[in-house]
Formats: C-alpha cells, sequence, structure tokens
C-alpha cells in the first residue's frame, strides 16, 4: 500500500484506477445492494478509503475536518452562537497559517518553521475553507443538525477535493439523499462524457503547452519572451484546470452527484463580470455570496460613500481577499488586485452609461464591433492579470 501513498485527485494512474473500481462499485450497490448498503455509508467509505490510503496526509486532513466539524456544532449548533466574525476566523485559522509559513524563510536557522509548514501544508485546504465557510453560515440556523457523516461526505467528496469546484452543501446534500436513483444512464452517460473532455483538456492539450512551450520556452528577457510566455501559460492554466474541473464533474456524474460546472467559453466574456461567470464560476459566485454582498450590505447600512463608491469599494476588497486566498506571496495579491481594478473600472464605466444615457468610450459604435473590441480589451487584460498570478513575471 505505500506505493499508493502522496497521490492527489486526477494526477497519477493509480487514481484513475481507483476511480475506476468507486464507479464500479456504485453501479453494483444500485443493482444489486440498495436495501442493505445505504449510498452516503458508501460515498464515506470510498472517500476514507481514498483518505487514508492515498491522501498525502490522511492525519491532518481528518484532524482539520472535525476540528471545523466542532467550530460548526459548538458554535453554531450547541450555544447559537449569534455573530459570524469569531466563527469565521477560527474556520479560516488554518488556511491562514498555512500562507503565513509558505513565506517564511525555510533555512537550518528557522528549521521549526519548515517542519510546521511541513505539517500543516495540506492539500486543497483553501477550497475546503470555503466549503466549510459557506456550510456554517447557510446551515448554523437550519431545522436540522448535520450529522458528522454527511459533514465528512462534502468536505472529503474526493473528485472536488483539491481544487474545486467549490459546491454548496444544500445543493450537494440533495444528490446525496436521492441516493442510488440519482444513478441513471442520462447522467452517467454524461459523466463519460465530460471525463474524455477532461483527460483530452488536461493531458493532451495541456500537458502539450507545458511540455513543447512552456518549459522550452528560452528566457531571453525581451517583450517577444515575456509575451509568448504569457499567451502560453494563460492557455495552459485554462486547459489543465478546465480539463480537471470536467473529470470531476464527470465523475461526480457518474456516481449520481451534479458537481456545479467551473468553466464555460471565459475568453469569450465581453466583462469582469461576465467573465467570473465563465472562469471559476464557483469561486467567483461564492466570493460574491458570502464577501461582496455583505461588505456591501455593510458599507450601505452605515451610509458611508456613494452608491457608486460603496460598489466599487466592495468589488475591489472581494478580489484583493481572493488575491490573499490564493496566497500571502506578492504575485498573488497583485492579480487579486488587478481583477479588482478591471471590475472598478467596468462597474464605473456601466455607472456613466446609465447616468449621462450615451456610452462614453464607445460612442455610436455599432453592438457587434463593441462587443469584438470589449472580447479582445478583456482577453488581454485577463492574460496580463493571470501572468502575474503564475508568478514567471515576478
Amino acid at each position: 500500500m505505500d506505493s499508493l501513498k502522496n497521490i492527489l485527485p486526477f494526477t497519477d494512474s493509480a487514481f484513475f484506477g481507483y476511480t475506476l473500481v468507486v464507479v464500479l462499485l456504485f453501479l453494483l450497490a444500485k443493482r444489486f445492494l440498495q436495501q442493505r448498503l445505504p449510498y452516503k455509508l458508501l460515498l464515506a467509505a470510498t472517500s476514507l478509503f481514498y483518505i487514508s490510503w492515498m491522501f498525502p496526509k490522511p492525519i491532518q486532513l481528518a484532524g482539520l475536518i472535525l476540528y471545523t466539524y466542532g467550530i460548526y456544532y459548538l458554535l453554531g449548533r450547541r450555544l447559537k452562537f449569534k455573530g459570524l466574525l469569531l466563527p469565521v476566523i477560527l474556520l479560516t485559522l488554518p488556511m491562514v497559517f498555512m500562507k503565513t509559513l509558505n513565506i517564511l524563510p525555510s533555512n537550518s536557522e528557522t528549521g521549526g518553521i519548515a517542519t510546521l509548514s511541513t505539517i500543516f501544508q495540506i492539500a486543497g485546504l483553501s477550497f475546503l475553507t470555503f466549503k466549510v465557510i459557506q456550510l456554517y453560515i447557510d446551515e448554523k440556523d437550519s431545522a436540522t443538525t448535520v450529522s458528522l457523516l454527511d459533514y465528512f461526505n462534502f468536505t472529503a467528496f474526493v473528485p472536488t477535493l483539491l481544487i474545486g469546484p467549490i459546491d454548496r452543501f444544500g445543493r450537494f446534500n440533495e444528490n446525496v439523499k436521492n441516493g442510488y436513483s440519482g444513478i441513471n444512464s442520462e447522467r452517467f452517460l454524461a459523466g463519460i462524457d465530460k471525463i474524455i473532455r477532461g483527460l483530452f483538456y488536461k493531458f493532451i492539450i495541456g500537458e502539450a503547452i507545458l511540455v513543447l512551450v512552456l518549459n522550452h520556452i528560452e528566457n531571453t528577457g525581451t517583450w517577444w519572451f515575456y509575451i509568448a510566455d504569457m499567451y502560453a501559460y494563460l492557455f495552459y492554466l485554462f486547459f489543465d484546470f478546465a480539463g480537471y474541473s470536467l473529470l470531476a464533474i464527470g465523475v461526480g456524474n457518474a456516481i449520481g452527484i451534479d458537481v456545479p460546472y467551473n468553466f464555460d467559453k471565459p475568453f469569450l466574456a465581453v466583462n469582469p463580470k461576465e467573465f467570473w461567470k465563465k472562469w471559476h464560476k464557483t469561486l467567483g459566485d461564492w466570493l460574491n455570496d458570502y464577501f461582496f454582498k455583505p461588505v456591501f450590505k455593510e458599507l450601505t447600512s452605515k451610509k458611508v460613500l456613494k452608491p457608486i463608491q460603496r460598489q466599487n469599494v466592495a468589488l475591489f476588497l472581494t478580489f484583493t481577499v481572493m488575491g490573499f486566498w490564493n496566497g500571502f506571496e506578492l504575485h498573488f495579491i497583485v492579480s487579486g488586485m488587478l481583477f479588482g481594478c478591471y471590475s472598478v473600472i467596468h462597474n464605473y464605466y456601466v455607472y456613466l452609461c446609465k447616468k449621462n444615457g450615451k456610452d462614453p468610450v464607445f460612442g455610436s459604435l455599432n453592438t457587434k464591433t463593441i462587443e469584438r473590441i470589449s472580447i479582445f480589451i478583456l482577453f488581454n487584460a485577463v492574460a496580463v492579470a493571470i501572468y502575474v498570478f503564475s508568478g514567471r513575471l515576478f
């Protein structure tokens, strides 16, 4: 079993072997064991096997799940704690601790930091943090308490464990409640289609860009190098990330779980708002629901700034938080701020159009021309922000 250690989702042939066995188990259970083996128990068992025998740090992940469930159960359910600030801080602490350790020097003089970093560096922690915050906020006042089994199934769902998509507990649990009835030929075939496309995206196109371009392009320090490197990385990240998301969605579909989609032709978006409905959509939706709206509501309740200024402040803070969520390194933070600037500029542009009754930038150009220009501008602006995000620039 030692050969199965340190295998992350969709990164190794052994994981695909595990996935095939899991899908077959669910199909066989639906056919022969529906009355004797509850769906949620089989889901938990397959996740527990992966975490115990294949995940790099099973004890740390199990401890993290128990820690976050304890916060939900004690503060949210038993004590009926009214505020959100303390629970959110407690739920966020492991991620903050890990990302802080990442930027501290690790050498012979700071061996303790290196050791702590090794202990607390848990794959998928950022995504798990957003999932447990969502669950706490949405479920703390619900009529029923989320059981540890349901909590485990949601937080440890293997296809989305590493890098999402970021699901919502209520939606996910409805699928689990449907049990084996959610496994049908239509959903299964749709899942297989997504798995095939995901494999093509991630391991054919993405890998080709990585191996043939990014790993071989010579750093001449010229503008031509940076431009070529920037666009190559943009397409590599898209095909690698979108491929992973398709694989996660496809495997979920195959066992009766409708994992939310994450990518939908993002490079055809005409503005930042539309882009975040097409690129890493579940992250954009999470930030909108659990950060932007509360911040904007708070600014409005205090009657500070003008409405357009409140929107812009909330937008910029939201994308800055996204940068810190990715990591405390400078390139992550600056990238988030760039996306924040794009959204603020577009929001103010829309405001001026409504206020003045005319387009202050494109004037009387026809709609199709404006759309094409907007796509071109946004595509290149996104390329710059994602290149900064990559850490390849600085």
